[in-house]
């Protein structure tokens, strides 16, 4: 499955998710369809990241779709939420974000182990380099964890959930048994709360493994890119919205 079908698959299923606050006004069984959508495009932020030529301009991109989208994301939260948060590409910006702190402290780590002489032993060098390497990653870790508490107490769209699932998908991106436990194990964390909350508990129920399921889709994905159409979701993502919302004003 390549990374096109992918990014087909999660635009259809976002599609399900708006038009169902459209058509029933409430919690639905497009939602439920909707919860594919988001860790299919997590997923792909974490590709991105990989296969980027240019993060500079990859990052510069999402901004300014963020922008563009956060107009009819405003309109389409007034017309079916109370509260207001920030569109998911700014969320997949935090990600990206995530991911590059992450790197970068990594790779100082990875500097630190570097052979002082020539007389540096190899085992001397292997273990600095293992001790070294271990606290720095940590210490990434720690940094994308306040990244993801800042996107809940700033309301992005999926907050904490949002930003970590993208950086799991990139940490685990080569072993796919731990990206799906962690992935599983992040998604149960996150819909507890609402579960623990909720007098429809049966809700939340379907809409954890509805979450899981894109993890079957990313499982397929065979590293190909497919049709070259890198616009499409930035495109389409507010142009969807400003149409429900327009749907939605004609008739009320």
């Amino acid at each position: 499955m390549s990374a096109y079908v992918l990014k087909l698959i999660a635009i259809i299923t976002m599609v399900f998710d708006h038009s169902g606050y459209l058509i029933y006004g409430h919690l639905s069984w497009m939602n439920f369809v909707g919860r594919i959508a988001f860790p299919i495009f997590a997923f792909q932020i974490s590709e991105g990241y990989i296969h980027t030529h240019n993060l500079k301009k990859y990052f510069v991109r999402l901004i300014i779709f963020a922008l563009i989208s956060q107009i009819p994301y405003a309109w389409f939260g007034y017309c079916f939420f109370s509260n207001m948060s920030l569109n998911i590409i700014f969320t997949l910006i935090l990600g990206l974000f995530s991911i590059s702190i992450y790197e970068f402290i990594v790779s100082k780590g990875i500097l630190q182990c570097a052979p002082t002489s020539n007389y540096d032993s190899s085992s001397t060098v292997e273990q600095n380099k293992n001790n070294n390497i271990f606290q720095y990653k940590l210490l990434g870790i720690i940094i994308v964890l306040v990244i993801a508490v800042f996107a809940d107490i700033f309301n992005f769209d999926y907050g904490f959930y949002g930003v970590f699932i993208i950086f799991l998908f990139y940490l685990y991106r080569n072993k796919k048994l731990s990206m799906n436990i962690a992935i599983t194990i992040l998604t149960f964390i996150y819909y507890t709360p609402y579960f623990m909350a909720s007098n429809f508990k049966i809700n939340y129920i379907g809409l954890f493994i509805c979450s899981l399921i894109p993890l079957i889709f990313i499982n397929l994905y065979n590293g190909q890119k497919g049709k070259d159409h890198k616009m499409l979701f930035y495109i389409f993502y507010p142009v969807h919205l400003l149409v429900l919302c327009l749907i939605y004003t004609l008739l009320h």
